[in-house]
């Protein structure tokens, strides 16, 4: 047998990294389809929702198919997306390794068959020989397998019987790649969770797996099951997007964080002083936005600093990648808890704000467990599912707030409506913006509650968007306000946007830290705008309100 030569063994010529970046094209691309779709039917649910005529039934009637099929073309795209990229994946690995054989085969010397060494460079010829043809045959079956797999992904072309998301021998009621049925169309998160209580579990099943979208943003639904619809939602995004590793990337490039420059020697010992550089500040900034994210991941999976056993089981009740992104998570089931706090945060919130969030509804989480009776459940939620204002001067404006505050009622009606735990004490704790949202949601015309919570804590608040307590609608002595002094926390001059005045008389606006607005004022340490979360006397006096305990809170 000849001595292998390198002219043997196959050279992968694809582009790979273009083909990658075409997967990743192609993954936004159905996101946006799904969400322009998504826009169009949340458009015409908000106008029927202020009229009642007929016409506005109809419209809304029309959108449901245009959102069904987006989820439909988003489902088999990213199908598709996630098969070119494990082909991808896969034809790197299976190229590096021939590189390697190509290498070793180019080390065997050209020498005659009578030569003492040549029976040795037979056999590793013969060798390198079998390893390339297990590899060309696993190329060939990855190849045939992606090619499979589009296929079946695909609403057009022959069906070559792929059982899609299903277990083997379990079909659906229809078929994988046509267009899911709809979701009916519900007046309000009570009638989805009749709707929801009424279907089998096999059929609720279908209903997450056909459309886990559709579920895991439908107000109303269990808690347990509307995780698990959002969880798929979530894990297609993470294998499409990776964050973890362009953080990883990221962090392989960090700068040197301090420059060494000289000072007066009146000051200083020596005349110098490290100073962070401002490409390090800049690196910095950026890990924080690409650390929000892979914290998702890791809370929802209970992984990193986030799998500590004491920590509550979490739960995924809203996840929406597009623009900057929405996220609610909540530390304990609150369809069983006894106890339940909503925390609303401000200014700048989306997903690459989750980590500050959330690490303060699970210190809240835990002040509160610590507080509540022996045997009674705590849940704390962390809800960003509403478009906040990116920067100060938006944080003017008051439309944030006006859209915010309906999302918000949706999102308490239906907490409310799967609640199985009976009668549960439900507070809503919004910090700065967050608390103008809270205002305008206890304002939203034709509701027959203002808001479904029991309890109202206003935390570093610019305005409610109400001049008094008692048109909060939980009752003055029911509503909390905690405010570090204006030197600490400038936040009450935003009371000219959001606050309101106290009769015809009073040109100063009121907010919920003045003794004019009539909310109970909670003592406090906060040194700064976003130190209300950091203390043992902020967190109990909170913690007493959502445990039920309000008797025990320390009053300025």
């Amino acid at each position: 047998m000849a001595l292998i030569r390198t002219t043997e063994i196959p050279v992968f010529s694809g582009n790979l990294e273009t083909l990658q970046e075409a997967t990743r094209r192609l993954g936004q691309d159905a996101d946006d389809i799904y969400s322009s779709g998504d826009s169009l039917h949340l458009t015409f649910q908000g106008i029927g929702n202020h009229y009642s005529a007929p016409e506005a039934a109809d419209l809304l009637a029309t959108t449901v198919p245009v959102r069904e099929s987006g989820e439909s073309v988003r489902q088999s795209v990213t199908r598709v997306a996630l098969a070119v990229d494990d082909y991808a994946r896969d034809a790197q690995t299976i190229s590096a390794r021939l590189d390697a054989l190509r290498t070793r085969a180019a080390e065997i010397p050209s020498v005659p068959e009578d030569d003492p060494d040549f029976a040795r460079h037979e056999r590793e010829s013969e060798e390198i020989r079998g390893d390339v043809a297990v590899l060309v045959a696993d190329f060939a079956r990855m190849e045939e397998e992606t090619v499979r797999t589009i296929n079946s992904a695909l609403p057009y072309g022959q069906d070559h019987g792929m059982p899609g998301p299903w277990a083997p021998g379990y079909q659906p009621p229809w078929h994988f790649l046509s267009p899911p049925p709809p979701l009916p169309c519900f007046a309000s998160p009570e009638m989805a969770n009749s709707w929801w209580q009424g279907l089998s579990a096999q059929e609720r099943e279908r209903w997450i797996q056909s459309n886990p979208a559709g579920i895991g943003a439908l107000d109303g639904i269990p808690v347990v099951d509307r995780d698990r619809a959002n969880r798929i939602v979530f894990d297609r995004w993470w294998e499409r997007e990776r964050p973890d590793l362009v953080l990883r990337e990221h962090l392989a490039q960090q700068p040197d964080r301090y420059v060494r420059v000289q000072r007066s020697e009146r000051v200083y010992e020596d005349g110098y002083v490290d100073v962070e550089t401002r490409e390090w500040k800049r690196w910095n900034e950026e890990r924080k936005l690409l650390m929000g994210p892979v914290d998702i991941h890791n809370r929802i999976n209970r992984l990193g600093h986030y799998g500590h056993s004491s920590l509550p089981q979490p739960f995924l009740l809203h996840f929406d990648p597009s623009g900057r992104g929405q996220v609610a998570v909540a530390n304990g089931n609150p369809d069983t808890a006894d106890h339940t706090a909503v925390f609303v945060p401000g200014t700048g919130s989306d997903i690459t704000e989750f980590t500050n969030n959330m690490d303060r509804t699970l210190s809240l989480w835990r002040t509160s467990d610590n507080l509540a009776n022996p045997g009674e459940e705590v849940s704390t939620i962390m809800w960003i599912g509403y478009e906040a204002p990116e920067t100060l001067p938006e944080a003017r404006k008051g439309e944030y707030a006006e859209r915010g505050g309906g999302q918000l009622n949706a999102f308490l009606d239906g907490i409310a409506s799967s609640r199985t735990a009976g009668t549960g004490n439900t507070t809503v704790i919004g910090h700065s913006y967050g608390s103008t949202v809270v205002g305008e949601a206890t304002q939203e015309d034709g509701r027959g509650r203002k808001i479904s919570a029991d309890n109202i804590i206003a935390v570093g608040s610019p305005g409610m968007t109400v001049s008094n307590a008692d048109e909060l609608g939980v009752g003055a002595e029911n509503v909390w306000s905690m405010q570090a002094p204006v030197t600490s926390d400038p936040v009450t001059l935003g009371r000219v946007f959001h606050g309101k005045t106290d009769g015809f008389f009073d040109a100063w606006p009121n907010v919920p830290s003045d003794a004019d607005f009539g909310a109970n004022r909670m003592e406090n340490d906060a040194s700064d705008h976003s130190d209300y979360w950091n203390s043992r006397l902020n967190l109990r006096n909170q913690a007493f309100v959502v445990v039920g305990d309000p008797g025990m809170v320390t009053h300025e």
